[in-house]
């Protein structure tokens, strides 16, 4: 196939080809000159081209390397979608499930596997499936085993079928790398006290059964799905730890706008998405506790006080395991709404 050089695909992109100005938007994006992708993708979307609205309105919708304008963004995704792109139909169910319209999120998720996108047929085939997901149990929540009323600390057992764990973990595998701390001067950065890796997900890159599971934690910390951080997947290999940490923020000059903005980190939920290892447990040494739960159980707690003050013996820790490798979903949940990305 003969190789287009970038001079070519300019000299297609200024005479008005649509496709062209796409493509030169991708190839500017690989290299990180995302203003100039973004003028790009905007002729081409102007002129109608579907995958230019679809790659726009992506974009616009979490603010990623182009400004945070969800609505516009929504609707180019939404004229995309209507012309037929897969990626658009899929992102559209995705945002249905926002405002819980999961009739509507499961139609437009069979369009797009019909068109062709693989994920969506993957998803389909599990929620699809009575013997992996049963859908008429699966608003009836688990009752909450407390651990501890102060702070509140408890235990829904049976959170997620097993399915569902093995359906994260194995979303989560590709995108592992090492884990990282919240630093509000210099942003997201290792630290010496945190050694596994993890998986982020943004809306962009989640799915029908990650959304199922967002709602479900929405359900059970009883604060609204708005409110939730994007999900992060943990991975611990032996050895591997978090030593004791908080999850709440510390206030700080530097934190005073975000805390004003989404609140604190009310709580948080993680899912044990694995039980086949030694050790590994999550600790609580203020209190002296340590808990390992089965596979598809939760774990909830509040970090604030009954005042919505941090509570500091909240201070926990992930403790290496000594055989095996450990899973963990991870939500954190704020007081207030939190931006998509």
């Amino acid at each position: 196939m003969a190789v287009v050089s970038e001079t070519e695909v300019r000299s297609r992109a200024d005479a008005g080809d649509a496709a062209a100005q796409t493509g030169l938007a991708i190839h500017l994006d690989r290299r990180g000159d995302h203003r100039e992708a973004l003028a790009w993708l905007r002729r081409a979307a102007s002129a109608g081209h579907a995958p230019a609205r679809y790659l726009l309105g992506a974009r616009l919708i979490v603010g990623r390397a182009a400004p945070f304008e969800p609505t516009e963004g929504a609707s180019l995704v939404s004229a995309a979608a209507r012309q037929g792109v897969p990626e658009a139909l899929a992102l559209m169910s995705l945002l249905a499930t926002l405002s819980a319209d999961w009739t509507s999120a499961m139609r437009l998720m069979k369009e797009a596997a019909a068109r062709g996108h693989a994920l969506a047929r993957e998803q389909l085939a599990l929620l699809e499936d009575p013997a992996r997901f049963d859908a008429g149990t699966w608003e009836a929540l688990p009752a909450a085993r407390w651990l501890s009323e102060s702070p509140r600390i408890g235990v829904l057992e049976g959170f997620l079928p097993q399915a569902f764990c093995e359906w994260i973990v194995g979303r989560a595998k590709p995108k592992l790398e090492a884990a990282r701390v919240k630093d509000p001067l210099h942003g997201a950065q290792q630290a010496d006290y945190r050694s596994n890796s993890g998986a982020g997900f943004s809306l962009l890159e989640s799915d029908l059964v990650l959304q199922r599971v967002s709602a479900r934690v929405a359900q059970a910390a009883e604060l609204p799905l708005a409110n939730q951080e994007p999900l992060n997947v943990l991975h611990y290999l032996p050895g591997e730890e978090y030593r004791p940490h908080f999850d709440f923020i510390t206030r700080s000059e530097l934190n005073e706008a975000e805390l004003k903005a989404c609140g604190q980190r009310a709580a948080t939920l993680l899912v044990y998405l694995n039980d086949d290892y030694e050790g590994g447990e999550t600790e609580f040494p203020e209190l002296g506790l340590r808990f390992k739960a089965r596979a598809g159980d939760a774990l909830l707690f509040f970090n604030l006080t009954a005042g919505g003050e941090p509570d500091p013996r909240t201070l926990h820790a992930g403790l290496p395991p000594v055989r095996g490798e450990k899973w963990l979903y991870s939500k954190w949940i704020r007081e207030r709404p939190y931006p998509l990305l």
